[in-house]
């Protein structure tokens, strides 16, 4: 989840910065795609002149900051609006990352500074905002090698750092660590769930390939092969990164957003104009600053609506973004200080999703997706069955037969008994909200049983009966005998009898856990419609 850029560094200027400086210079200037309904409520953080990359992770925001001459790490509540000094060492804490109530960060105090730019030996800390506790989290130091390849993560309960050749995961539960050496080099590596994407490094400041390695499958796999590429995000099963592949030769003058899908294998292209840098992804938001308009802005595209919205705000880089949070490090000056930015839609959100499967047997697990538009921040779904998820993309498992009514993002959720379930999903904004309902939505079956009626059961014929299937276990296929040569496949049909007897029906139902079978002997009685006439003998 490690979105940290280090391009606009007051304190590291890499040849990176140089490259974007250039970038400003040498872009023509491209017409601006402007969403109107889409503002950034801008809030400052810091005034200390000295604060750099910021991350952000539910109500707490993290820097670090030279304030008092030397790096500490800072933290700051949104909901409280109180700022908290976490470290005091008189060492450098840099580059720290924020996980739930755990923050971690590189830390100079058990090494040596080999020069003024920090390579020396370093070590991982961790703080704990519940129990206020500080951790050494590495046994011992390591070294950070000269070109900046070092990246610091959590995810969870695991903690990743690299140096260069590798990158180590340490489980906090179980107190372990894994190293995993790459082929062609680790060089800022950043961590979701269980992939790890990092680029290689072919030379200083030109860029390498992106590289994604599966933990739980032992696997590295190549992503884009073509020297030119930037630093890596993630996000669930999506990476970022800028790529100057259309630049003929170096310096690379045009770098553009590309997003790859690591489920799809897809590659998107994100952005054309050629001045794009920076990007962070969080859900289906992409955000990244960009030099079109002549000065570096904020700009967003939404992989859920294809669209590209561009704020106003003017910012160095983008830090990461949480929810509809974003913050980032503006450079004004000679000072840095950090930013929040709140997403702001003047619209109203339109709800809307999908869900996969949507009929199975019990229990039955379905994924949802949110497919809203107008940049909802918050989500509610009600699953049909008495359970409910704010999530974005919930997963939900439902154990009973039944129809069922949901409304997270894009949840799981889980279906125990049979039915049909009615999925509401509430999308909500800074605007208001709006409601999505698809009644009898996901259908949990199990195997039927067959059951009808009939009426009329018996009379002169022609006689109409109206036969009501009322089958237990949600049957999807029905085929009716109607014991007169006649057969028909309708849930509930109408048949007419035109010759006296007494009939025989069979009912079969069926769907994807079975079929059964039901017959009724002698259960439709029809009689002629003859009556003696007035001549008729008498007896």
């Amino acid at each position: 989840m490690e979105n940290k850029q280090k391009l606009f560094s007051v304190a590291l200027v890499s040849v990176a910065t140089i490259l974007f400086l250039i970038l400003i210079s040498s872009t023509a200037l491209a017409t601006t795609l402007e969403n109107p309904s889409l503002t950034i409520n801008k809030t400052r953080i810091t005034t200390s002149g000295s604060a750099e990359y910021p991350e952000i992770y539910g109500d707490n925001i993290v820097w670090q900051d030279n304030r008092s001459g030397n790096w500490d790490i800072y933290m700051y509540n949104i909901s409280t609006k109180k700022e908290i000094q976490i470290t005091t060492n008189k060492s450098a804490q840099t580059d720290p990352v924020v996980y739930g109530d755990k923050i971690v960060w590189l830390d100079m105090r058990n090494g040596e500074n080999t020069d003024e730019f920090l390579y020396g030996g370093q070590d991982v800390y961790m703080y704990d905002l519940s129990t206020k506790k500080e951790t050494r989290i590495t046994g011992s130091t390591f070294e950070i090698s000269p070109d900046f390849s070092a990246a610091l993560d959590i995810y969870d309960n695991r903690v990743m750092w690299g140096t260069g050749h590798g990158f180590t995961i340490y489980d906090l539960s179980t107190k372990k660590e894994n190293y995993t050496e790459t082929t062609y080099g680790t060089y800022y590596p950043a961590f979701y769930g269980n992939w790890v994407v990092y680029r290689n490094e072919m030379s200083l400041g030109e860029g390498g390939d992106i590289y994604a390695c599966d933990l739980s499958a032992k696997k590295e796999t190549e992503i884009i092969n073509n020297s030119v590429a930037g630093r890596p995000a993630i996000y669930g099963d999506r990476v970022v990164w800028t790529d100057a592949r259309s630049s003929e030769d170096w310096p690379y003058e045009n770098w553009d957003i590309y997003m790859y899908n690591l489920s799809t294998q897809k590659e998107t292209q994100i952005t054309t104009n050629g001045s794009a840098g920076d990007p962070v992804i969080y859900g289906d938001k992409i955000l990244w600053v960009d030099g079109r308009s002549g000065s570096w802005e904020i700009y967003m595209y939404n992989i859920t609506t294809h669209t590209e919205t561009h704020t106003t705000n003017t910012s160095s880089s983008v830090g990461t973004i949480y929810g509809d949070k974003v913050v980032w490090a503006n450079w004004q000056n000679e000072k840095t200080d950090i930013y929040m930015g709140t997403l702001i839609s003047s619209n109203l959100p339109t709800a809307a999703f999908s869900a996969s499967p949507i009929l199975g047997k019990a229990p039955l697990k379905v994924s949802f997706t949110d497919k809203s538009m107008g940049l909802p921040i918050k989500w509610q779904w009600n699953f049909g069955d008495g359970t409910t998820s704010t999530k974005q993309k919930p997963n939900h498992k439902y154990n009973k037969v039944g129809n069922y009514t949901v409304t997270k993002q894009n949840p799981t959720h889980k279906y125990s008994k049979v039915g049909s379930y009615t999925v509401r999903l509430t999308a909500t904004n800074s605007a208001g909200s709006n409601t999505a309902i698809k009644t009898d939505y996901i259908k949990v079956i199990t195997k039927p049983i067959a059951v009808f009626s009939a009426s009329p059961m018996s009379g002169k014929a022609p006689l109409t009966v109206a036969f009501t299937d009322i089958s237990t276990g949600i049957p999807d296929k029905w085929k009716w005998n109607f014991g007169d040569g006649t057969i028909s496949r309708e849930k509930n049909p109408k048949h007419q009898y035109l010759q006296e007897g007494n009939y025989k029906i069979t009912l079969t139902v069926s769907n994807m856990a079975g079929s059964s079978t039901v017959t009724k002997t002698n259960y439709i009685k029809v009689t002629t419609n003859t009556r003696p006439g007035i001549c008729s003998e008498s007896k």
